[in-house]
């Protein structure tokens, strides 16, 4: 009986053994895995990135094609922006497209190599005169931005000097009509973006909205990875590989074509 017992604990151990070798091949697979395929989110901010453009928009299918260079498959899920932010925090996607660069952000995520340069400018009314050199010169107006991205602007220590407010839209169409019908002075907007609501969002009366010229700020865009996600220096490594070889084949420029030319 001693000796059976003695067999039974051997065989137990073994199995246990047996069992933590599984899990640990298992984990290895599952992570080898995650770098060959990868779920980002991504909101709407078009032309660069929505869900009713082809391929998710010009830089979601850059984001995609550079993965596919690197042998990755890259699938999006959209959500309003707050929410894609968060999945990635969360692990319930591995990354986000596309973001500027904030030092929160950077506590959690790591940061691609620029997917685009863009600027921010103020929109306005033609028949409303508008000219400023510095921020304080919108104090005393009434200033939209969209939901999700005040914080970018930086615009309500400006405003709290003044008599002016900020208005927040729920999506860019809402600014842009807001602007139009009078309800705001001026409405900051990345141009690109502005442009292509005016164009296909806003509908009768959106040639009265021009832009001024001067730059609120000039950005880069970048994809998010969760600094937390096994394997995560090594697949952004593989991605601004394969972005460097879409920007070197050309292939780039050929996605990003006539998307911010003059208008």
């Amino acid at each position: 009986m001693a000796g059976g017992r003695g067999c039974r604990r051997g065989l137990n151990a073994l199995g246990r053994i047996a069992a933590v070798v599984a899990l640990a091949l298992l984990l290895a697979v599952r992570a080898a895995s995650a770098l060959d395929e990868i779920v980002l989110t991504s909101g709407d901010w078009p032309p660069y990135y929505s869900p009713e453009l082809a391929f998710g928009g010009a830089a979601n299918q850059v984001v995609a094609e550079s993965f596919a260079l690197a042998g990755i498959h890259a699938s999006f899920v959209f959500v309003p922006w707050r929410r894609a932010l968060e999945m990635a925090r969360t692990g319930k996607a591995q990354g986000s497209a596309g973001w500027m660069r904030m030092a929160d952000r950077e506590r959690d995520f790591l940061f691609s190599d620029p997917l685009f340069e863009s600027v921010r400018v103020f929109f306005h009314r033609k028949d409303t005169p508008f000219d400023w050199s510095c921020l304080d010169d919108v104090r005393d107006l009434r200033v939209a931005v969209t939901l999700g991205s005040a914080e970018e602007f930086q615009l309500e220590e400006v405003l709290s000097r003044g008599e002016g407010g900020l208005d927040i839209a729920k999506d860019y169409a809402s600014g842009m009509k807001k602007l139009l019908l009078g309800r705001v002075d001026v409405y900051a907007c990345n141009l690109a973006v502005g442009r292509f609501v005016l164009d296909h969002r806003v509908g009768p009366g959106a040639s009265a909205i021009i832009h001024h010229p001067r730059p609120i700020f000039s950005e880069t865009n970048h994809l998010l990875l969760d600094r937390n996600l096994v394997g995560a220096e090594e697949l952004m490594a593989r991605f601004n590989e394969g972005l460097r070889k879409l920007r070197e084949n050309g292939r780039y420029d050929v996605i990003f074509r006539d998307i911010s030319g003059p208008r």
